[in-house]
């Protein structure tokens, strides 16, 4: 259906479409920007395998992506509140809700879901350590 650069930037678009009501919806990054302003939301490749050839008997592809949530600080209660309405199931500042919304990003793919959520607490970004969370999406096309 579509190319990974696609899937990217579709999966971008629809998480800062679906978090139209908060301040993540004008930094989601389909790229890693040059500077960040937390809170940050970045869609990249998975480390390792991200990729898979061939993956069903129709020759599509699959996609190992991570969407990186990134704040400033967990000092306070309501940054820590804030990530947890991040990883929130439903509700208007869940990015699961976001991506749901359309699973199949607007046609660039058949299928995509959130496979779980790693790196709790310290996320790293180009050398810097931010408090936030990954979450790992799986992305057939």
């Amino acid at each position: 259906m579509s190319d990974l650069d696609a899937v990217i930037t579709a999966l971008a678009a629809r998480i800062a479409t679906g978090m139209s009501g908060d301040a993540l919806a004008g930094r989601v990054f389909a790229y890693g920007p040059d500077s960040l302003n937390p809170p940050t939301c970045i869609v990249v490749p998975a480390s390792g395998e991200f990729l898979v050839y061939d993956d069903t008997m129709s020759a599509t592809s699959g996609y190992n992506l991570v969407v990186k949530i990134l704040l400033g600080s967990q000092d306070d209660r309501s940054g820590q509140a804030a990530l947890l309405g991040y990883l929130d199931r439903a509700g208007a500042t869940s990015i699961r809700a976001a991506i749901y919304g359309d699973q199949t990003l607007g046609g660039t793919c058949s299928f995509c879901r959130i496979t779980g959520v790693s790196d709790y607490n310290d996320v790293e970004w180009a050398g810097q350590v931010f408090y936030g969370a990954t979450l790992n999406v799986e992305v057939l096309t």
